[in-house]
């Protein structure tokens, strides 16, 4: 396969710009966290992550963190899929125990993001679109939110990125060992965020099928190489909870939250339409004071000594998908909406605030939504682009598609559009630097 305009990886010039984007990257996010010291809220995702990277740190394993804070009861838990919090237990192990210390730790997964989404853009297109994605990269509010508040995606975005540069060097040159790469990255990203083995689904097969010039059989080959390598790495985390739950969890038993919060009265329509909501704590108070949002999800009894993480997913998640059966009237509104708000275009001032909940400051949220509101038309135009250029689109287009189909079975949530993010800067920058070479030839035409 032909490489795109840009050529060597490795060349020195361009290495060393991305570099040099790459500490500007790190010094704004530490910048972020020391100045701007967003909250962590006291319940919620992200002080479950600290609280067990912490345990982890100590040599324990992955059990529920608020249980044994709240009640001293270890449990163990597959609530969250295990490799987020095992990399923030990697500086709690060399003695960096607070929050901040780790978010500082963070900044620097974020800098190596925005050197990814460099190298991204210049396979894609060319150097230049892969110096200026990561400069976008470096200044975009809804990648170092998620570093500064402690969450998942701060990974996951990552990972999304190493996933795509995977299968445009597979595209280039569909040895085994490409695919097994290919197959590596989306395994890590399914440990990251569930979601990433639909994304890996929603890549690979078609770039399989794209491989004109191997037979079917090669290419079939090829996918199931991908696939198999991703179940591989996921394999050891999904029998580990089959040992400890006596069940099929193959991820995370996070599914029963969004799936029961996400289908009840008080999201089925009226203001709170598409959202996720839950009457248990603080965050709670709004949908309480609806008397139709007892539906919604009310927490786990954990005080219940019986209590069992996996037989409490199911029947929420029972409770969440038998609400949307008997509301399959509704449904195709709800799912509307769930993926208008991801995509930033229904009631955005709303979910700003919905999103500050986790811990995002508000303005910065407001930031991220108006740089997004940019790139995005930005991003389209970028595709056209492509597209004329019959440049290989698939892989990003691929990734806009999984958070559409995510938000869709879920809630609506900025946050859940991480996964499209290195695509929508590249794209963004091939439109950019495309009307930066339109502008240069119009200036020098006599």
């Amino acid at each position: 396969m032909a490489e795109a305009e840009g050529g060597d990886l490795a060349s020195p010039r361009f290495a060393l710009a991305l570099a040099v984007i790459a500490l500007v990257a790190l010094g704004i996010r530490i910048a972020f966290v020391v100045v701007v010291a967003p909250r962590v809220p006291t319940l919620g995702d992200a002080s479950a992550y600290h609280l067990l990277a912490e345990h982890l740190a100590h040599g324990g394993g992955y059990i529920r963190p608020f249980d044994d804070l709240l009640l001293h009861i270890q449990r163990p838990t597959a609530e969250y899929p295990p490799l987020f919090p095992a990399l923030l237990s990697l500086p709690a192990r060399l003695g960096a125990h607070s929050v901040d210390q780790q978010r500082i730790f963070l900044a620097f997964v974020g800098a190596a993001t925005v050197g990814l989404v460099g190298l991204l853009g210049r396979r894609v297109a060319s150097s230049t679109v892969g110096l200026v994605a990561a400069a976008l990269a470096a200044v975009y509010p809804m990648l170092f939110l998620s570093e500064a508040t402690l969450m998942a995606e701060s990974l996951y975005v990552a990972l999304v990125a190493l996933l795509l540069l995977c299968a445009y060097r597979a595209y280039d040159d569909p040895k085994p060992a490409r695919f097994v790469a290919l197959g590596a990255a989306i395994g890590l990203a399914t440990l990251t965020r569930a979601e990433g083995a639909l994304l890996g689904v929603v890549v690979a097969v078609p770039l399989g099928m794209l491989l004109r010039d191997l037979t079917a059989r090669a290419r079939i080959v090829k996918v199931a190489i991908a696939l198999g390598v991703a179940v591989v790495v996921v394999a050891p985390w999904t029998i580990r909870n089959a040992v400890r739950f006596h069940e099929f969890v193959p991820v995370s038993n996070n599914v029963a939250t969004l799936v029961d919060g996400a289908n009840c009265d008080a999201t089925y329509g009226g203001a709170q339409l598409g959202l996720w909501r839950e009457t248990f704590s603080q965050f709670g108070n709004a949908a309480r004071a609806l008397p139709q949002a007892k539906a919604c999800f009310e927490g786990f009894d954990i005080a219940d000594p019986h209590f069992d993480e996996a037989k409490a997913a199911s029947a929420h998640t029972r409770a969440g998908t038998s609400y949307a059966r008997h509301h399959l009237g509704s449904l195709p509104k709800v799912t509307v909406v769930r993926v208008l708000r991801t995509w930033g275009v229904y009631a955005p001032r709303q979910q700003v605030s919905f999103e500050s909940l986790e811990g995002r400051p508000r303005a910065w949220e407001l930031r991220g939504t108006f740089m997004y509101w940019v790139l995005a038309p930005l991003a389209i135009a970028g595709a056209v682009l492509m597209r004329r250029r019959r440049r290989l689109l698939w892989p990003l287009v691929a990734t806009a598609v999984t958070v559409t189909i995510v938000a869709a079975a879920t809630y609506g949530q900025q946050r859940f559009r991480i996964a499209a993010e290195p695509a929508i800067l590249v794209l963004a920058a091939v439109t950019l630097v495309e009307l930066g070479r339109v502008a240069r030839t119009r200036s020098v035409a006599p």
